[in-house]
């Protein structure tokens, strides 16, 4: 069966068609945001002149652009929200063509807005996306190929936007992926060449927390936040940190969430404005006691599984979820994580049709 043919099934109503796994995934994803399959008009953003991503990334894409003089193929930079900043495209006929299609600067391809892309579906599912044509969900896109990869910060390990390579649907091949995730390293390289001094030494800081403590861990100052795999899906917000944390001494302990605390290791006792690590303590949660296992609830039951951390995970993203009325784009944003992720929580705690 073609691609083609399951994406129309998958319109059908058929959600169970054989077709990638992440694919299928970001299908779903687009479904949940009612987005029209057939097209879909491009949301256009004001975008900024200059940054460092701009000034980090663009080389490595004009490097890469040397040997694509003859390709037929267009490189395109984006930022965290899917809006492109920048794009090359190697002959001026697949340029009016991608123009006719909006893909050009302050064009934005948020999955959330258009449905399965290259950039929208790397920036929400946080890996390399290949999405070739009938792989999109929009069928206006169906002529079209894309491989983009995330860019992520290599001292907070925070996304900061992706990397993109389009060509016609007929001329996609296996280049595309090793040079879309090729471009994210070398791009996240880059920014790591540019990071300021006071960086570099909360990231030191970071590290050596790392190597004395097995705990999760977040290191912050006002404008840098550094969070393991870990505490990063905690729903953990920077500023509210610092503002606690900001004056404490190294040894002081302060409650982040209910069965969630931190003690504070100080980057430098002299200079408060440099920053902290914080190592992060759940507290041991007691499952209610029953006589028998079918006198628990379905949630009682799951939490006999969880650790306290992920039931300290579970906690957070149930609430953002109430907060959001359900709406998973909002509940995602609150958390400051994409919605694949969300997705993948929701799935892992069962809360997928709450």
């Amino acid at each position: 069966m073609s691609t083609l043919t399951q994406w129309e099934a998958f319109h059908a109503g058929m959600d169970t068609v054989d077709v990638d796994h992440d694919v299928l995934t970001s299908w779903r994803r687009s479904k949940w945001s009612g987005i029209d399959p057939h097209d879909v008009p491009i949301p256009r953003t004001a975008i900024p002149e200059d940054s460092r991503f701009h000034r980090a990334a663009i080389p490595v894409l004009l490097r890469m652009a040397e040997s694509l003089t003859d390709s037929h193929t267009s490189l395109a930079l984006a930022d965290r929200k899917g809006n492109v900043l920048w794009r090359w495209t190697s002959d001026s006929k697949l340029g009016h063509d991608l123009d006719d299609v909006d893909m050009v600067p302050g064009a934005t391809f948020d999955e959330a807005l258009v449905g399965t892309n290259g950039i929208g579906t790397a920036l929400e599912s946080g890996k390399l996306a290949v999405v070739i044509g009938s792989d999109h969900y929009v069928g206006s896109f169906h002529r079209w190929a894309c491989a983009a990869a995330p860019v992520r910060h290599p001292l907070t390990g925070r996304t900061v936007g992706a990397v993109n390579i389009t060509c016609r649907a007929t001329q996609a091949n296996q280049f595309f992926r090793w040079a879309a995730q090729s471009l994210a390293d070398d791009a996240s390289r880059a920014l790591r060449a540019d990071a300021t001094a006071r960086e570099r030494r909360l990231y030191d800081a970071y590290l050596d927390a790392r190597r004395n403590s097995s705990a999760p861990l977040v290191a912050l100052d006002e404008r840098t936040f550094i969070a393991d795999e870990i505490t990063s899906n905690l729903g953990l917000e920077h500023k509210t940190i610092w503002r606690a944390v900001r004056t404490l001494l190294s040894g002081d302990r302060f409650d982040l969430a209910p069965s969630l605390s931190a003690k504070v290791i100080r980057v430098d006792e002299h200079d408060l404005a440099a920053g902290a690590v914080l190592e992060i303590i759940i507290e041991a949660t007691t499952t209610p006691v029953a006589s028998s296992l079918s006198a628990l609830t379905p949630e009682q039951l799951m939490h006999r599984h969880l650790s306290p951390l992920e039931l300290a995970e579970y906690t957070v993203i149930k609430a953002a979820m109430t907060a959001a009325d359900g709406n998973k784009t909002a509940a995602a944003a609150q958390l400051e994580i994409s919605r694949g992720t969300l997705y993948q929580k929701l799935e892992k705690y069962r809360l997928l049709d709450r």
